[in-house]
């Protein structure tokens, strides 16, 4: 054999032990010692990836069976009351419901159920309700009527009732006009919504049944029995769970005697001039009575 086979053959001997021995090595390391060089595509247990947090559940409920407000029933006891002594910071909106009965929650949050219903029209008006604070996606408004406590009971409770809706179930827009009566001055103050004020003497509430005090709202514009064309008010007396036969003491405005004086049961008592003034308000309209 030549010297130049044998030289080939010893190299090709010793190419063939080392690629063996380079297998074998490998084949030992195992796949843990190669991750660095070929990492996995697939990630470690350990990181398995975060839930999606699931949407809160709403609590079920039918609209149907809610109660509605009445004017000599007590509200549920467990909404909130809102008690407010200026016009400052309120959002200068009204909400009407878009269809039928509006439901209204005690907090706004849908895993609890609601605890009453608004109605869309009531004593002759078309509903709107004083819009008293927003959150996302919910409204917290005055309740129309009814009372969250008779004075003899807690007169502290009796006015302020408001209560949260959706804002999916209403509409908004904005409310301008304003009535406030100062009771110390026993003026009616008339804001139209282009900013002209009105300023028309009054009779208020004697002093042991005064007119109550804070925000409040128009509920309608209609004929009463015992004070003729009046509009009333989502407030009632704080003093007197009922008069004129009724289970009721309404706050309203209306023509009477006695401007400039305290004579009344509450109510507030205008000429029938200055009155006439105040027949196109409609519901939703914010009324500050201060002292």
């Amino acid at each position: 054999m030549s010297q130049r086979r044998k030289a080939w053959i010893w190299v090709a001997a010793v190419a063939l032990v080392a690629v063996v021995g380079t297998a074998v090595w490998l084949g030992l390391r195992g796949p843990a010692e190669t991750a660095d060089a070929a990492p996995s595509a697939s990630p470690s247990p350990s990181a398995s990836p975060t839930p999606a947090k699931a949407a809160p559940q709403a609590a079920g409920y039918s609209l149907a069976a809610l109660p509605t407000p009445d004017i000599d029933a007590l509200l549920p006891a467990e909404l909130p009351h809102t008690h407010l002594d200026s016009l400052e910071g309120l959002p200068g909106a009204v909400v009407e419901p878009r269809k039928g009965k509006v439901p209204v929650w005690v907090e706004p949050d849908v895993t609890e159920p609601p605890v009453l219903a608004l109605e869309a029209d009531y004593y002759d008006a078309d509903a709107r309700w004083l819009v008293l604070e927003r959150e996302t996606d919910w409204v917290k408004v005055l309740i129309p009527y009814g009372r969250g406590a008779l004075p003899s009971d807690d007169p502290d409770k009796v006015n302020g009732v408001s209560g949260w809706l959706r804002a999916s179930d209403v509409v908004e827009e904005q409310e301008q006009r304003s009535v406030v009566v100062d009771l110390s001055d026993r003026t009616v103050t008339l804001t139209h919504a282009d900013g002209t004020q009105d300023e028309l003497p009054a009779a208020v509430g004697a002093a042991e049944t005064p007119t109550p005090l804070g925000l409040t709202q128009v509920f309608t514009v209609t004929e009463a029995v015992n004070t003729g064309m009046s509009v009333f008010l989502s407030m009632q007396s704080e003093s007197l769970d009922g008069f004129y036969g009724t289970d009721y003491a309404a706050t309203a405005l209306h023509v009477g005697e006695g401007q400039g004086q305290a004579v009344s049961n509450g109510c507030v008592r205008l000429t029938s001039a200055d009155f006439e003034r105040l027949t196109d308000l409609e519901p939703g309209v914010p009324v500050l009575i201060k002292a």
